[in-house]
């Protein structure tokens, strides 16, 4: 090495004392020379010295980190890799005192041509907190279903696949019938419970594939994949009478409600969500204009 073996561990020292990450230093083999915990208080790092530093991780890992390895070497530029680490995989990261699984955004700096360091940080919490707020993003706070921004993205790619494969496919506007009535006579909580109640029923009641979602106060979307118009009438009856036959508790009365429901199938290439959605919409209004607990489909499909 270039320097004295003391001028090396002061070095070492004080760059590893100022990170928060796991740091490795690594000489030209691979093998683990020094081992600084950073805030991973779990790490035992004498358990990782003189060992080869790829042979701790499963195969699959390990070229990705000799690979690593050898680009940072080569270009002696760092050299980034994620890693998604449990100790149920790797024996030696579990003796280290590693329990918990992991996300570990790494980088392999060479520092010349006899040593490097490999950093590490996890990230999995960060990781979780994002999920959660794309989740959060794209659901309805009080049912839980999937919300209009979620719904729109998940048509204009189902519909546009659709159109690829030349598949079919059909939407169902649902629309609870005099749901204001229920609010005015019984109170907004006796609305919102309606609505849970009826969500968490339709969440029961589709299939895998389906997608179900709140499109306003009192109005649903139904994607239906692979169904055709005559497929889709069947779901919306289906629909209407799980939707007549539910009973809602709520404080000392039980609620009963029913619905409208509009149809409307993918008729040929030139057809987009958006159209679909709209005569979805206008065969609803076409239902409501009729009554209440009524299905309206597309006559021409």
């Amino acid at each position: 090495m270039a320097d004295s073996g003391s001028n090396y561990q002061q070095r070492f020292d004080a760059l590893s004392s100022a990170l928060e990450q796991i740091v490795v230093h690594l000489n030209a083999a691979g093998e683990v020379t020094d081992v600084r915990a950073g805030d991973a208080q779990w790490l035992h790092p004498d358990v990782l010295l003189t060992r080869t530093f790829s042979s701790l991780f499963s195969s699959d890992i390990s070229a990705h980190i000799d690979a690593q390895i050898e680009s940072a070497l080569a270009s002696r530029e760092p050299q980034k890799l994620l890693v998604s680490m449990n100790p149920e995989h790797s024996l030696d990261w579990r003796e280290a005192g590693l329990t918990d699984a992991q996300v570990w955004d790494t980088r392999v700096v060479a520092v010349n041509d006899d040593e490097l360091l490999w950093i590490a940080r996890d990230i999995a919490d960060a990781k979780r907190s994002e999920q959660k707020a794309i989740t959060l993003a794209q659901r309805d706070p009080l049912t839980g279903a999937y919300n209009r921004r979620a719904l729109m993205t998940i048509l204009k790619q189902s519909v546009a696949q659709a159109k690829r494969y030349d598949w079919v496919c059909s939407f169902l506007k649902i629309d609870i019938d005099h749901f204001s009535d229920i609010n005015s006579t019984h109170g907004l909580d006796a609305g919102d419970r309606v609505l849970q109640a009826f969500v968490q029923a339709m969440q029961n009641f589709k299939r895998t594939a389906d997608f179900f979602a709140r499109f306003s106060d009192d109005a649903f979307v139904m994607f239906l994949p692979e169904t055709n118009h005559d497929q889709a009438l069947l779901a919306a009856e289906r629909v209407r009478r799980l939707a007549e036959n539910l009973e809602i508790d709520f404080e000392d009365v039980t609620l009963k409600i029913t619905v409208c429901i509009g149809s409307a199938t993918l008729q040929d290439t030139e057809d987009s969500a958006e159209d679909i959605l709209k005569r979805a919409e206008e065969n609803l209004f076409i239902a409501k204009q009729s009554g209440s607990n009524r299905i309206e489909g597309e006559s021409d499909a």
